[in-house]
């Protein structure tokens, strides 16, 4: 039998499904660096997924399908992808358990879904990860577990069938987030990662693994929907007024911030909500040192000072091309808006 002295493991790019849009991100090493193949953005009727499902995988694999041929820049080179599941749709938990393996372990998780998990567990793909294990008397192991609803992998794999693309791996979208956060350098130490979505936005707290994630029904979307109502103006000029101006001083802000602020606070609450849940579980004293924030909305004006004054933690909008090789004069505009999509391009590159 033939070995191949270079073993090469077929190229993978991320795949990111929106509620709107999808984001394809191909990276490749070169040397120490990590160059961008390519990348782009395709959109479709937003009732092609409902509640994180492909509702209609057909119509939305014809929509997809010029995308794949022509990016806004580069192009592909593999059909196999990497994507992540929605993390408001996820059941994630962090099981401290005795030392235990196998069969054991199994059953264990088993038990902890059927406890806290409002969703049969037939309706479920389990999966689990051992982050930690400590020895001694007090030994434990520290199982980071999480559960999808079928019928949105199920759904995803049908969309894969109709464009003819091999799943290389799937996971939790927030997954995909800190691991791009963590490349572009914007992430690291105790860090709450808030990326803020088209309809909900997820947090997360990175501390060498990800022991804790929280969702809040408040996004882009939420925002813009504020606007329309509260001020009696159409769609588009509230998109125009969020993006220019936001939480900034204008001559709108008098308007403006009162509109926005019920679910500004609901993002406030729940980010200390986080905050303080992380903090009390850990018998040494354990704080949050800086809060990042990610996902198209971030870039609103005015956001990020709001939330550095409210939350009291040095802040950062993250930007996941850092560190990434690019041609000059092709680095997308809206650059929080891949988040996502790089870091499952860089699960591709592992």
């Amino acid at each position: 039998m033939q070995v191949p002295l270079v073993y090469k493991d077929t190229p993978q790019f991320g795949f990111d499904i929106g509620t709107h849009n999808i984001k394809v991100v191909q990276l490749h090493k070169a040397g120490h660096k990590t160059e961008v193949q390519g990348y782009g953005t395709a959109y479709f009727p937003p009732e092609s997924v409902v509640e994180g499902i492909v509702s209609d995988p057909a119509a939305l694999a014809k929509a997809v399908k010029p995308l794949l041929h022509k990016l806004s820049y580069g192009k592909l080179t593999s059909n196999r992808v990497v994507t992540g599941l929605p993390s408001a749709k996820l059941f994630t938990r962090t099981l401290e358990l005795p030392p235990m393996s196998g069969g054991d372990l199994n059953q264990a998780i088993a038990y902890e879904v059927e406890q806290y998990v409002p969703v049969p567990v037939t309706d479920l793909y389990i999966d689990h990860e051992v982050v930690n294990t400590t020895s001694g008397k007090d030994g434990h192991m520290d199982v980071v577990m999480t559960a999808a609803p079928r019928a949105i992998v199920d759904s995803y794999l049908k969309l894969f069938d109709e464009l003819k693309l091999e799943v290389g791996a799937i996971e939790a979208g927030m997954t995909a987030v800190v691991r791009a956060l963590l490349h572009s350098g914007d992430a690291g130490g105790s860090t709450l990662v808030v990326d803020i979505g088209s309809i909900s936005s997820d947090l997360t707290i990175y501390d060498t693994y990800i022991p804790l994630t929280g969702s809040v029904p408040v996004g882009g979307q939420n925002y813009t929907d504020a606007l329309v109502s509260q001020l009696g103006i159409k769609v588009e000029e509230a998109n125009e007024i969020k993006e220019k101006f936001g939480l900034t001083p204008s001559g709108m802000h008098d308007k403006v911030f009162p509109s926005l602020e019920p679910q500004l606070q609901t993002l406030v609450k729940e980010i200390k909500r986080v905050i303080k849940f992380y903090e009390s579980r850990h018998e040494e004293p354990k704080k949050v040192e800086s809060l990042v924030l990610s996902g198209g909305t971030a870039q609103m004006p005015g956001l990020d000072e709001f939330l550095r004054q409210q939350v009291g933690l040095p802040l950062t909008v993250g930007d996941p091309w850092k560190n990434l090789e690019i041609k000059k004069g092709n680095h997308p505009q809206e650059t929080p808006t891949y988040v996502t999509a790089i870091g499952l391009a860089l699960r591709g590159l592992l």
